[in-house]
């Protein structure tokens, strides 16, 4: 079977028909040759018709060429003699923005044409999808996301630190704040990338410190109660000293202390100034007694125990000890 070219048939019809025209009588109509362009997003075809008309939509109907209201054609109207039509095909395309969408029929092909001909503008760091560059071949949708920088300034505490020293003057489980301690302040400046109003990448550019932290000291308690066989007595403060002994010999005292007590075991002569009289104690290997007197050699961290016999105070000599300050 053999194959006709259409619109040559058509074409060579158009011919038959006109000169049948001219000899019914129509010699002064026009029979003309148009070319017609059809450009589309897969292509651009060209063709030509013989006819007697002048309206371009007339024409293309005659030629077969379909288009619709949203088609680019150029002539609008009516052709002139050597005049070519141009028919520009529209397609409908989907634009969507973080803030709206945007809905368009173009007859631009090319994803960055077709957002500049809708009047969207790009940042630097904005993403499109599908790319810039991409060719569009029938109803699309192009998605426009949104990235920038910002830049934060962010004021922050420095949290104080704790240390912990031992305090030979307070019992296991005791403790006391020596310093107190306070927080410090920084400003902190970060770089945030946000893609549609959501952080995706925080970047940390400059820490500067506006005060620094004091850092807080605790004493805690690292000696022991001390009992003698009936409830633990607590001390308030314990001293490193010289501990020396004596005893009321009647040949040079008459009996008596400094504070008008009678001198004997458990009175204590001291330094008033490094331990006022009227001060209970706790001396290991004496056991308790009060500071009741004073002595010409009894100056600073020394002490000096009193006995009822010569040889006590003999026996006891001259020792480094702890004294323990009792809480009254």
């Amino acid at each position: 079977m053999t194959k006709w070219n259409t619109l040559g048939l058509r074409s060579w019809l158009l011919g038959v028909a006109a000169v049948a025209a001219m000899g019914a009588g129509f010699a002064g109509a026009q029979f003309r040759h148009v070319d017609i362009v059809v450009q589309g997003p897969t292509g651009r075809r060209n063709f030509s018709i013989w006819t007697f008309g002048t309206k371009v939509k007339g024409i293309l109907h005659q030629a077969g060429v379909r288009f619709g209201r949203h088609d680019t054609i150029s002539p609008q109207r009516t052709i002139s003699a050597g005049e070519p039509i141009v028919v520009q095909q529209a397609i409908p395309v989907e634009i969507q923005t973080p803030h709206r969408d945007i809905h368009v029929w173009t007859t631009r092909y090319n994803v960055g044409a077709i957002l500049s001909a809708a009047n969207v503008k790009l940042g630097p760091l904005d993403e499109v999808s599908p790319a810039q560059n991409t060719r569009i071949t029938t109803s699309t949708k192009i998605n426009v996301t949104r990235r920038w920088w910002v830049t934060k300034h962010i004021a922050e505490k420095i949290p104080f630190a704790v240390r912990h020293k031992p305090d030979s003057a307070l019992t296991k489980g005791r403790t006391l704040i020596r310093v107190k301690g306070h927080d410090g302040k920084r400003i902190k400046t970060i770089r945030q990338l946000l893609q549609n109003g959501k952080v995706v990448k925080t970047i940390v550019v400059n820490i500067r410190t506006v005060t620094r932290s004091i850092p807080e000291v605790i004493d805690f308690g690292v000696a022991h109660p001390i009992s003698r066989g009936g409830p633990v007595l607590q001390f308030s403060q314990s001293l490193r000293v010289v501990a020396t002994a004596y005893w009321p010999d009647p040949a040079w005292s008459n009996g008596y202390t400094a504070t008008g007590v009678k001198a004997q075991r458990g009175v204590v002569a001291v330094d008033p100034r490094v331990i006022p009289l009227g001060t209970h104690l706790y001396i290991p290997g004496y056991g308790f007694a009060v500071a009741e007197d004073v002595g010409g050699g009894i100056v600073g961290d020394h002490i000096d125990l009193c006995y009822d016999t010569g040889q006590q105070a003999i026996n006891w000599g001259v020792r480094y000890v702890t004294v323990y300050i009792l809480r009254s």
